[in-house]
């Protein structure tokens, strides 16, 4: 790899930063809707790390990083650790590509149990409504 490609990977990833911080902040809300995280949500994170081209440009040891203080953020405050939260989301959902894979990354970990319960239904809704997007044309997909 030449240093101008270098140069631009690393440009790339800085770019994407907020759409990463943005995919943690979905996924630490939708993990710990019902009050915890279970293994089957963990993996669907990895799962989603290794496989969505935007979240492969990064490292995936920073990106579980970020979603364990997140998740402990909620853990330790819950009603602020939300708004912080949401505050991400808002961030790009002005980026219509963005937004929608960010719902559907959130989709998969409400559902990665088997179970898409009320509180995380309450949460995919209030994710789908910050990104601007509709929950039930998502969640019929």
């Amino acid at each position: 790899m030449s240093i101008l490609e270098s140069v631009q990977e690393r440009l790339h990833r800085h770019r994407d930063r907020s759409f990463l911080k943005a995919a943690m902040a979905a996924s630490a809300l939708a993990a710990y809707a019902d009050g915890t995280v279970s293994l089957s949500e963990r993996y669907s994170i990895d799962e989603m790390l290794s496989n969505i081209e935007r979240l492969k440009i990064h490292d995936p040891h920073k990106a579980i990083q970020i979603l364990n203080e997140y998740i402990h953020a909620l853990q330790d405050n819950p009603e602020t650790a939300q708004v912080v939260l949401i505050g991400k989301l808002k961030r790009i959902a002005g980026d219509r590509e963005a937004a929608d894979l960010i719902a559907r990354i959130a989709l998969a970990i409400c559902y990665a149990d088997g179970q898409f319960n009320y509180a995380e239904r309450l949460q995919f809704d209030e994710i789908c409504q910050t990104l601007g997007l509709d929950a039930k044309e998502l969640s019929s997909a």
